[in-house]
């Protein structure tokens, strides 16, 4: 039903020589900190035959809320996992806040980019963006023990950007990843999806990692929340993007109450039709049921079968 792992993709884009600066850049002697507003999060995506819906949770760590996934110029998604800002130890100086830097990163970006562009584009910033967080695992200034404490000991950061090429759906997933043995960080690492339809997340998932197990709690309360999308997944059917919208605010409606530390609303939820463009949709709370089946329907709790 759902697939977590992406799977290695090519043909992508490099840089234009006009691309190749740094954004956001600071100097590598500042003291890393993810204090107080360090996050975790959840990413879930929904790939249709029609278009794909990609959402995020708005949970900062250990309280407020953030915007953590863009729409860009209608048609591209970025969404941001595990360190959506950083401060340094002295004074406060953001030295990483990710609405300002997508800005930053779309206003000097080619019109015309693809998304694997995009894609490349990104990553080929990523050491530089987070030089602070390096240099500062290198010399021990940032350790594990802290590093578990803000939930970014596995991932500094996990970047997934998706939308259309040429009238294929692509998501990908990049990832820079410290190794704490070593005091090194590596990567960034990109594995990406190429397929006309599925269901995956990233991120944390207490929840969602029970969901495609039969008669879990979590799968009951799945179908009971979307008795309809949930029928036609089990019977392999494909999902209207309404309907795929259902799935994804359903999935993280569900790991928010599991995993109410890391994980909470609002959420954000973004449809790219496969023609035209996208459009973003906040939704501040859960609600019981997202969908109702006709009367006397009755659902199965089994897993669902994604093609």
């Amino acid at each position: 039903m759902f697939n977590r792992c992406l799977t290695a993709g090519r043909g992508l884009v490099l840089a234009p020589p006009s691309m190749r600066k740094n954004y956001l850049a600071v100097p590598l002697f500042i003291v890393l900190c993810f204090a107080d507003h360090a996050t975790a999060t959840t990413v879930v995506y929904a790939v249709t035959p029609t278009g794909m819906v990609i959402g995020a949770d708005g949970k900062t760590v250990p309280s407020g809320t953030a915007i953590k996934i863009f729409l860009l110029r209608g048609k591209y998604v970025v969404a941001d996992l595990y360190a959506e800002n950083a401060k340094s130890n002295d004074g406060g100086v953001m030295a990483y806040d990710f609405p300002v830097w997508i800005k930053q990163v779309d206003q000097h970006t080619d019109a015309n980019v693809s998304v694997s562009g995009l894609a490349e584009i990104i990553k080929n910033q990523m050491t530089t963006t987070f030089a602070f967080a390096i240099d500062a695992i290198k010399t021990g200034n940032f350790t594990r023990d802290q590093a578990v404490v803000t939930g970014v000991d596995v991932y500094i950061v996990q970047y997934v950007i998706a939308g259309y090429e040429k009238g294929i759906p692509f998501v990908h997933s990049l990832t820079l990843m410290p190794d704490w043995g070593t005091k090194t960080v590596n990567g960034p690492f990109d594995v990406s999806l190429k397929e006309k339809k599925g269901l995956g997340w990233r991120g944390q998932g207490i929840a969602l990692s029970q969901i495609n197990i039969a008669d879990t709690k979590e799968q009951k309360e799945l179908s009971a929340k979307i008795p309809v999308e949930f029928n036609a997944l089990r019977k392999g059917n494909d999902l209207t993007l309404h309907q795929a919208s259902n799935v994804v605010r359903a999935m993280l409606g569900m790991e928010s109450k599991s995993n109410p530390r890391y994980v909470g609303f609002p959420i954000t939820v973004v449809t790219i039709p496969k023609i035209g463009h996208g459009w973003v949709r906040t939704y501040e709370r859960d609600v019981p049921a997202l969908s109702r089946l006709p009367k006397g329907t009755r659902t199965k709790h089994q897993p669902a079968t994604q093609n």
